[in-house]
């Protein structure tokens, strides 16, 4: 499984089915391996903080593009495509420029 589905709680996350999830995690290669994002399988993600994923555990696909800051020495910023990870070129690590497969998830 590469994508895991999650459905928020008052508690945190928990496991759901897929038609159920409001957030998804993701084992990203490279240096921000663990991913938490929130997701939506219908509808407009227009004017929400959602991503829009397929729905699929084996290969994920989601829309827009994934920008993370961690700090000012690290940005990674990616596509998620068919369980595909690009890694753009304005990423400030050693992946920038590859496509390499989600990790499996935990």
């Amino acid at each position: 499984m590469k994508a895991r589905p999650l459905r928020a709680t008052e508690k945190g996350y928990e496991e759901c089915e897929a038609s159920e999830a409001t957030h998804i995690r993701l084992n990203f290669p490279g240096p921000i391996p663990t991913r938490v994002i929130p997701v939506q399988t219908k509808g407009t993600r227009k004017g929400t903080p959602n991503w829009s994923w397929n729905g699929d555990t084996d290969k994920p696909t989601l829309k827009p593009s994934i920008l993370s800051n961690v700090s000012d020495e690290l940005r990674c910023h990616t596509f998620v495509t068919d369980g595909m990870v690009r890694f753009l070129g304005d990423c400030t690590h050693e992946l920038a420029g590859q496509t390499l497969p989600l990790n499996e998830v935990d």
